[in-house]
């Protein structure tokens, strides 16, 4: 008898449900980074509470801001481009939204700590 014939060269396969689980997935997504970059916009306000006697670092409110308001933006990019190696190469990729998701909603968090912990 001989031996079976190895499946090592086929390319990987993904099914149709995943392909459009993650497409899903990006697509919430999307529609959670502007919504997430416009809220971290609104971290400048920690800044009411400079007054006269209370000590502020401006620099730092507005790292904070930058962090919150930006990195929404970073993340779902980063993410975008891992979709769409994996998906090119026929691996699964449905999980890569839920991790920008989690990476993203800390460095939003992050930043807030950042831009609160400037008022003294």
């Amino acid at each position: 008898m001989t031996a079976p014939a190895s499946y090592d060269g086929l390319p990987r396969q993904t099914s149709t449900v995943e392909r459009a689980v993650t497409a899903l997935l990006m697509v919430g997504l999307a529609v959670l980074v502007p919504i997430a970059s416009f809220l971290g916009l609104f971290l400048g306000m920690v800044s009411d509470g400079c007054t006269g006697d209370t000590a502020c670092n401006g620099d730092q409110i507005a790292l904070g801001v930058l962090v919150s308001a930006g990195s929404p933006v970073v993340v779902f990019i980063v993410a975008l481009v891992v979709v769409v190696v994996r998906v090119v190469r026929r691996l699964p990729a449905w999980w890569v939204p839920l991790v920008a998701l989690a990476a993203g909603a800390g460095l939003w968090v992050l930043g807030a700590v950042v831009a609160a912990s400037a008022v003294g």
